[in-house]
Formats: structure tokens, C-alpha cells, sequence
């Protein structure tokens, strides 16, 4: 059984929720929520927020039982960004950026162990280094 949740258009860039989901991949989902309450950095608020999302999800949809559910992928991509204007000298306007992020998160019964693990925190690492060029 497999239960996934989506966060659209998070206000904060893709490079600072990726520093939080790599964290909590292949974690037990109560566990990674226990860990998401005392880091001391923004993104985890939204993303503990998904994760208790996809466990209500899991209760609700498939009578899932919260402590036996894993995090089988989770994954942060660029959701463009908002442009905002900021006062530069002689009468300019200088153009700021500011991020958007989506995650997407997937629960499952079973964890995901060893190759599995390694394999998909590869390609999403090989990807991240594409976005960032």
C-alpha cells in the first residue's frame, strides 16, 4: 500500500527543503516527524506538515496504521518564483527572485533498505546538480 502527498508552491528555495528531505528519506514517518520538531531551520515546519498530512492520508484512505508506515520517496522540485522590484541608485530597479518549491512525499508499509536506498538518493543528487547549473 502505498499513500503520497504533495506540497505545491512552498516559499522557500528547492536548495533549502533538499537539506531537510534528505534528512528524514527512508525514515520511519513518526520518526521523521520527531526529528523535524528540533531542527532549527525553516523548511521543516512545511515539510513535517506533509508528513503528518500523508499519515492522516494513509489512516483515513487505507486504515493504515501510523507507527509501521516508512517514507518511501521524497523529493523537492523548483516551482518557479515570484519577481519583486528593489530600489538600486539614480532612479534604477533591480529585480529580485524569490524561490518556490514542490515536494512530493510517498508512503509505504515496508522500509526501503539497502541498494533501493542508495540508488534513488544517487539520481535524485545527479539531478539536483543539473537545477543548480
Amino acid at each position: 500500500m502505498k499513500t503520497k502527498a504533495q506540497a505545491n508552491t512552498i516559499r522557500m528555495s528547492v536548495r533549502k527543503v533538499r537539506l531537510i528531505i534528505d534528512m528524514v528519506r527512508g525514515l520511519n514517518a513518526l520518526e521523521a516527524v520527531t526529528r523535524l520538531e528540533f531542527v532549527r531551520r525553516d523548511a521543516a515546519e512545511p515539510v513535517a506538515k506533509l508528513i503528518k498530512s500523508a499519515i492522516a492520508n494513509a489512516e483515513h484512505n487505507h486504515k493504515a496504521e501510523p507507527a509501521k508506515l516508512w517514507i518511501s520517496s521524497i523529493s523537492a522540485d523548483n516551482a518557479g518564483f515570484l519577481k519583486r522590484f528593489r530600489p538600486r541608485a539614480m532612479g534604477r530597479a533591480a529585480e529580485i527572485h524569490k524561490h518556490l518549491a514542490h515536494v512530493s512525499l510517498e508512503l509505504s508499509d515496508e522500509p526501503k533498505t539497502g541498494r533501493a536506498l542508495v540508488k534513488e538518493t544517487k539520481t535524485l543528487a545527479k539531478r539536483a546538480k543539473k537545477v543548480t547549473k
